[in-house]
């Protein structure tokens, strides 16, 4: 797998950048643009406070600066490791997931997008990104692709796939 670039320099050397992972309607039902990245990562594009004022904030690291929390629609903390662990948190990520899949699918309140972020954009952003398109009826391998379609050397946490599989 490829390295994140980003892991060489100090934290918070760089500003929070997010990859598309999907558009509104890339899957049946589907109203808001779907993102994942890094608070501190060189890869995606970079995230501007203006764009999360209609879109929801999912921080799964505990990483992002507070002005991209405070700027968001809705900030969630879905703070966990990431560990080369079968230990899933369902109690603390499904719950999330699930409440994603019905927010970006609502007829008439979808948020503008869902932004999934992590330290670097690559693991546990990942996770969460896979888990909701795989509630959203895509499958596993297919969830897998897309992620690492958008961010080149994703999901290298072998544990992390093999709970998407098993989604």
């Amino acid at each position: 797998m490829l390295q994140e670039p980003s892991f060489d320099l100090p934290a918070h050397a760089l500003p929070p950048r997010a990859s598309l992972v999907a558009e509104p309607g890339a899957l049946p039902g589907l109203r808001s643009a779907i993102w994942m990245g890094g608070a501190h990562s060189l890869r995606g594009e970079p995230l501007h406070p203006a764009a999360l004022e209609t879109a929801w904030l999912v921080d799964c690291a505990g990483d992002m600066p507070r002005p991209y929390r405070d700027a968001a629609g809705l900030h969630i903390a879905c703070v966990f490791a990431d560990l080369e662990a079968l230990v899933l948190p369902s109690r603390h990520i499904l719950p999330v997931v699930d409440r994603l899949a019905a927010a970006v699918t609502a007829p008439a309140a979808a948020p503008a997008g869902v932004y999934i972020m992590c330290t670097h954009g690559m693991n546990r952003s990942g996770l969460v990104a896979g888990l909701l398109l795989r509630r959203l009826g895509l499958d596993a391998d297919g969830a897998v692709a897309a992620i690492r379609a958008a961010r080149p050397g994703a999901l290298s946490n072998g544990s992390f796939v093999d709970l998407l599989r098993r989604a």
